[in-house]
């Protein structure tokens, strides 16, 4: 499965997770009303971000739709149990974004080592230019095959 076709199938998560906490109103109600539409059209932002292939916006909706979440939940427009249900899903989504946008980052490139040269390396130790090749004149000279 692609990361994409995770990521879709987690963002429908969200939205049926979303959809079902909008109609349920026991008293005390699990999720106010105007916390579930908010919480809503975030969803609904996000998946349409996702959907366009623009993770970025879609990671500032998931974002959004966290912090939208944590205050409500500090207002108790939310009760725990229903906000740790949205957090889990919140969970399964971002991990997917994550590997959504990791897997959209280009390969990074390695420069090629640089081709051997065909001209023999010197052997010249003192820097002179000789090429490691005695010259007559040297007192330390044994090339010029007087031994």
């Amino acid at each position: 499965m692609t990361p994409r076709t995770r990521l879709a199938i987690a963002l429908a998560a969200v939205v049926v997770v979303a959809s079902a906490l909008t109609g349920c109103s026991s008293p005390p109600p699990d999720l106010q009303q105007t916390t579930a539409t908010q919480l809503q059209a975030g969803v609904q932002t996000l998946t349409t971000a996702a959907a366009a292939g623009d993770l970025e916006a879609a990671q500032a909706s998931l974002d959004a739709v966290q912090a939208d979440l944590l205050t409500a939940a500090a207002a108790d427009q939310v009760s725990a149990a229903r906000a740790a249900q949205i957090q889990s899903a919140l969970n399964l989504v971002s991990a997917d974004l994550a590997a959504a946008i990791e897997a959209s980052k280009p390969a990074p490139t390695v420069a090629p080592a640089p081709a051997p040269s065909d001209e023999p390396a010197s052997v010249d130790k003192d820097n002179n230019k000789d090429n490691g090749k005695c010259k007559k004149k040297d007192d330390d000279c044994d090339d010029d095959g007087d031994d």
